[in-house]
């Protein structure tokens, strides 16, 4: 299971050995359905707005270590998108911190975005560079002393490529998408160490179903995979009156998810929401709880060229 391994894998039990060794997981948001840039950049500009989200997770909260600043994964990200035309851009800026290893990253994405058949077909990638940063004086080699073990925090930054498509229409969306193509290498102060970045494989997809004039039905499902593991997780949403809005869902193998939110201002252009995960699977080595929010602010599109035309309530239908 991606980044199901429990926390404590990334203490690197062979670093006694002449070779560094770490985790290299992708973070998972239980909330993925709503925050679709972090793993697919033909996501940029989708729907034709302008969003900014800040998403923050505590994964397997509570969770203690055996010593020192040992614990569970917390996650920021960050991402704000527009679109131009048939043009889709976006940034996003990426912290994961799990123990003595963090992850940062900042990537700049663009994503064409032309008419087919009765939706929209986005084509896109995304560039940027992924930092990795490992503090030395956090660990606890089995031979204090070793010379092959350094000091203090040891950070490298390598260029790093993703890729996606996605189709929408008012009704459904799919997108496929793959990240750290370019399989970047991290030795972190070990000359011997080769730690890539392993590729991830994204397919994800959802429903849009109106059921009367004020409650609509999202099921989303997402499977990925980085061709050793596969990870599975699916649930639906139900929105009232398109303000409030509540739902649940299932990571295989992990966690039930319980998640709602709710539209703050009038012309719903923000979003408040959050997710609770209950940990169903290998508690014994991880908390039974984690926990997510995300906030999320949109306006239109800017026009280009022609003057946006002013409506009256009179008119406006």
């Amino acid at each position: 299971m991606l980044r199901s391994i429990y926390p404590k894998i990334f203490l690197l039990g062979s670093l006694c050995f002449s070779t560094v060794v770490y985790g290299q997981q992708p973070s998972q948001f239980s909330q993925f359905q709503l925050n679709q840039l972090y793993f697919n950049p033909a996501a940029a500009g989708a729907d034709g707005v302008t969003k900014f989200q800040l998403v923050h997770r505590n994964q397997y909260s509570g969770y203690q270590g055996t010593f020192d600043q040992g614990g569970a994964p917390t996650t920021q990200f960050f991402s704000g998108s527009t679109a131009f035309k048939n043009i889709g851009v976006g940034l996003t800026v990426y912290n994961d911190k799990i123990g003595a290893l963090t992850n940062q990253s900042i990537h700049l994405a663009a994503a064409y975005r032309l008419p087919l058949a009765n939706g929209t077909l986005a084509v896109g990638g995304s560039a940027g560079l992924y930092r990795v940063a490992l503090n030395y004086n956090i660990l606890r080699p089995s031979e204090p002393g070793d010379p092959l073990i350094q000091t203090g925090t040891v950070a490298e930054a390598h260029p790093d490529v993703n890729l996606g498509i996605r189709y929408e229409t008012s009704g459904y969306y799919l997108g496929v998408s793959v990240n750290h193509l370019l399989k970047s290498q991290y030795q972190l102060g070990s000359s011997e160490a080769t730690n890539p970045l392993v590729p991830t494989y994204y397919v994800n997809g959802g429903l849009n179903l109106e059921i009367g004039y004020l409650f609509s039905v999202q099921p989303f499902a997402m499977a990925k995979s980085d061709l050793t593991s596969l990870s599975f997780e699916g649930g639906a949403m139900v929105t009232y009156n398109q303000r409030y809005w509540a739902g649940a869902s299932y990571r295989a193998q992990d966690a039930i998810i319980l998640m709602g939110g709710i539209n703050l201002l009038q012309s719903q252009t923000l979003r408040l929401s959050g997710a609770y995960d209950i940990v169903t699977g290998g508690t014994s080595v991880k908390s039974p709880s984690s926990y997510e929010v995300l906030l999320s602010y949109r306006l239109p599109a800017p026009k280009m060229g022609k003057k946006t035309i002013v409506r009256t309530p009179r008119f406006r239908f």
